[in-house]
């Protein structure tokens, strides 16, 4: 009798559940989670075909040459390709060429065509103008404060096309203007008379007046401001933003930026959507981020409150002198003034020379506190599962309350701190002088205590 599987019928119901859930929560990102957790199949499909081998020999059954059929084999590389096709969308769908099937039919397809380039130069009388609203969908976009009275527009314009004459017809479609209505000029490139708007991309650098604000509306364009002593307003930000020397106040709602770098703005910054990296720099006012940046992101000498929220994180403090360094997996924070509250959930987490109070929770990673100056800020850490580690410095007053309630707590410091256990936890009291409480608390884990120079001593 041939033996049956279930890691088919398994996969199915979890295929089945995936689309129920997309019908009864249609806001969830449902493609996002199986782009990106597809793998997961894989190994519970793995799993399972184990546990069946090890079932039947413990049941003396005979263990088959081959676990896996060829079929199997088969739906496993449609899983992969499918899921790897996936990934990719997800990850790089906002820079991916876009093709578009329109009424000329197959000709459409001009994305496969020839890059013809075509010149711009055009300027503007702006005495008046107090705002520049840009719309270029797609290329490059640099805008310069200058100390004239009008705006120069330079650079050249790309069409992809299969011929001379039909980069032509698009070209003339698509002019690239500066209007004037009132106190505000439109820099665009026209898409409103083209049919094949989205083939034509534009690479310009734009001189204006130093004291104007700067819009910018949708779409792939990497845009750069340098020296604009208004504000910078940028909406559905699908390309880089790189601003540096901002007067104003900043926004960016970014839609899959890769790079969102801010540097030397005076005014207040707004960070909000989805992208990959950021990094600020030298921001004098209040600094909020919002969205899902699961890359690399940098913040140094950020002069007032710092906010920041995701899916997975959420950090509080009043100001950063020094630098964070975070990413998928860790955090680490230098010189930050408080009071601090950080929330995470999967990242390894390091605070170095911090004042005032710190709140901190995580569900996974390991913690380490290294204050690193006198006198200590209160803290209140919480760790689900992962190790706490503290090093206080000489001369530190503080009263101490640590807890692992599955593990061990390790006192390097001193006989002032006395080591306790009930059951399967562990704790460690005491303190020095009159300070500050310090409590620390880990589930799975253990909370190690010593003085800053032991570890030197050690090594």
């Amino acid at each position: 009798m041939r033996h049956r599987s279930l890691a088919g019928p398994l996969l199915l119901i979890v295929i089945g559940a995936l689309f129920l859930t997309h019908n009864l929560r249609p806001e969830l990102e449902l493609f996002r989670l199986v782009a990106v957790y597809w793998p997961f199949l894989l190994i519970a499909w793995g799993l399972i075909r184990l546990l069946e081998v090890l079932a039947r020999a413990l049941r003396g059954r005979p263990i088959p040459a081959s676990s896996i059929t060829a079929g199997e084999v088969v739906l496993i590389i449609v899983i992969s390709l499918g899921g790897s096709v996936m990934y990719a969308a997800h990850r790089y769908g906002p820079h991916l060429p876009h093709v578009r099937i329109g009424p000329l039919g197959p000709r459409a397809l001009e994305i496969l065509g020839e890059r013809f380039e075509y010149p711009i130069s055009e300027q503007a009388p702006a005495p008046g103008v107090k705002r520049i609203v840009l719309e270029i969908p797609r290329g490059s976009v640099r805008v310069t404060g200058g100390d004239g009275q009008e705006i120069r527009v330079a650079g050249q314009k790309a069409v992809r096309a299969f011929s001379q004459a039909d980069a032509d017809e698009v070209n003339s479609g698509t002019p690239f203007e500066i209007r004037l209505e009132g106190d505000r000029a439109l820099v665009r490139l026209s898409p409103d008379r083209a049919r094949h708007w989205r083939l034509v991309s534009a690479e310009v650098e734009i001189t204006a007046p130093r004291a104007v604000s700067i819009e910018a509306k949708g779409g792939h364009a990497e845009i750069e401001v340098n020296g604009i002593a208004g504000g910078v307003d940028i909406e559905g930000a699908g390309g880089s933003v790189r601003l540096k020397e901002i007067g104003g106040d900043v926004r960016v709602h970014s839609i899959g930026s890769e790079l969102v770098w801010v540097a030397d703005a005076k005014g207040s910054l707004e960070i909000e959507g989805r992208g990959e990296n950021i990094e600020l720099e030298n921001v004098a006012g209040e600094v909020t981020i919002r969205g899902r940046y699961p890359g690399a992101l940098e913040f140094r000498n950020l002069a007032r409150p710092l906010r920041f929220e995701s899916r997975q994180t959420e950090l509080t403090m009043a100001a950063l002198p020094g630098e964070i360094s975070m990413d998928l997996g860790h955090f680490r924070a230098r010189d930050c003034v408080g009071p601090i509250r950080f929330k995470t959930r999967s990242r390894d987490v390091r605070f170095e020379r911090f004042t005032n109070a710190l709140e901190l929770e995580t569900e996974r990673g390991d913690v380490e506190l290294d204050p690193g100056r006198l006198p200590l800020a209160k803290m209140e850490v919480r760790a689900r599962a992962g190790n706490i580690e503290l090093v206080l410095p000489a001369g530190a007053t503080f009263e101490l309350e640590a807890r692992a309630e599955h593990g061990e707590v390790q006192n390097e410091f001193g006989p002032e701190l006395k080591s306790g256990s009930e059951g399967r936890a562990s704790s460690l009291k005491g303190g020095v002088g009159q300070g500050p409480l310090l409590k620390l608390t880990t589930h799975r884990g253990q909370v190690e205590v010593r003085k800053a120079g032991l570890a030197e001593t050690r090594l």
